[in-house]
């Protein structure tokens, strides 16, 4: 977030063209040093140049998110590690680990990179993010995930060989607040992986359009509903470097926290509200960064080890694999 404000207070201001959006950008660009997204948070409904501002914010924001992943995903690839990231080995532990009748394997991420959708890759494990088709990939309709077959071909008791459909597990990727590659249409977002090109990408961005833009949309809403969906029924929640500072999508996980469900939360440090939800839901179990170490803190108490638990990597060789 420190890299996306520094980005749009370098950039913004010189994408805007009319008096109005300047000075809506101006008095708020203060407020955007000390937190971005508190920051643009103070430009006001329906002001003057609005529309204007959110469309630069939009457009300034894809534009960095895009040339980093574009780095990221090449940086990963260089490595050649294969399955072997992290991310990889974690999905095909919960993939590997699940029901055998699972229909899937549900992953939430409010980031706009497409590192999930390559983690998945690395790991071959088949993948859905709620669009169909191949260059121009379109939403379903309502669900947007929906159970997907395999077809195999099973040997009948007379003999021979007849077609059957079987239920295929995928990683489900729900994405509240869009993606990178969701392309902005006249008739709605579309998918288009590998798009370098400057169109206008379908994505929420922090600050006065956050809460409009995921309720109107359809897309979003619907993405936010079967999300909430898939949170309301979890068995237990695995975050990663989430600070839970998104109300309009945390709300189902405090109401399932309040009925004891288990949480694991793994992030260099706390926030403001991940220190309220750990006094609210002592049972949750969060590991920061302490030194060179770990710092673990269970119903009110604190361990403290040598080792970066709160790192994915040190954490599955520690506890899962």
């Amino acid at each position: 977030m420190w890299d996306l404000g520094a980005h749009l207070l370098a950039s913004v201001e010189s994408a805007l063209k009319t008096d109005e959006a300047k000075a809506l950008w101006l008095s708020a660009s203060d407020a955007i040093k000390a937190n971005l997204e508190a920051g643009l948070n103070t430009i006001p409904q329906g002001a003057a140049g609005r529309e204007e501002l959110v469309h630069a914010i939009r457009y300034e924001t894809a534009k960095l998110i895009l040339s980093a992943t574009v780095q990221a995903e090449q940086a990963i690839l260089d490595q050649g590690l294969g399955v072997g990231h992290a991310p990889a080995r974690l999905l095909r532990i919960l993939f590997n680990g699940s029901a055998q009748n699972a229909e899937s394997i549900p992953v939430i991420t409010t980031n706009y990179d497409t590192l999930l959708e390559l983690f998945c890759d690395l790991a071959e494990l088949p993948i859905d993010t709620g669009f169909t088709g191949f260059r121009r990939r379109k939403p379903r309709a309502a669900p947007i995930f929906q159970t997907q077959y395999s077809r195999i071909w099973a040997a009948e008791k007379k003999g021979g060989f007849q077609a059957d459909h079987r239920p295929c597990k995928t990683v489900r990727l729900h994405k509240p607040h869009g993606s990178i590659s969701w392309l902005a249409t006249p008739t709605g977002p579309v998918e288009a992986l590998n798009d370098s090109s400057d169109a206008s990408r379908a994505i929420v961005v922090p600050g006065p359009s956050k809460y409009q833009d995921a309720l109107v949309n359809t897309l979003f809403d619907s993405m936010r509903t079967e999300m909430n969906a898939v949170l309301g029924g979890a068995s237990a929640l695995l975050c990663l470097g989430f600070g839970f500072n998104d109300d309009h999508l945390q709300g189902v996980i405090k109401a399932r926290l309040k009925e004891h469900m288990p949480l694991i939360l793994l992030t260099r440090g706390p926030t403001e509200s991940i220190e309220k939800l750990l006094h609210a839901h002592p049972h949750s179990i969060a590991i920061f960064k302490e030194d060179s170490g770990a710092r673990c803190h269970w119903n009110g108490r604190i361990y403290v080890s040598d080792e970066p638990l709160w790192q994915l990597d040190d954490f599955l060789k520690k506890f899962l694999e």
